[in-house]
């Protein structure tokens, strides 16, 4: 009985050790992973030609963002948004 008990503890033992193997392996890995970083991202809505619209349309970003990140493509898409309304304004009808 006693060696039962001293065998299972040894097995025990290995697989704690050999869990503590893999999860160091396992944060090397995790720690040689280099983020990817998106410079610009353009949205070209007007290009969309919609015959029959059904369901939901979802345009936007996944993932985590910085909020400075967020501030400044907001900033951007606004400035791309003013500045298409002062071309449409300059256009001769």
């Amino acid at each position: 009985m006693d060696q039962d008990l001293y065998h299972i503890l040894q097995q025990l033992q290995q697989q704690i050790i050999e869990l503590q193997h893999e999860n160091q392996s396992l944060k090397e890995a995790l720690s040689n992973i280099k983020p990817v970083n998106i410079e610009n991202i353009n949205y070209k809505i007007q290009e969309l030609h919609v015959k029959e619209l059904k369901g939901t349309l979802n345009i936007g970003l996944t993932g985590e963002a910085h909020l400075d990140d967020m501030e400044t493509i907001i900033d951007e898409i606004q400035q791309d948004g003013i500045q298409q309304q002062h071309q449409t304004q300059d256009e001769p009808e």
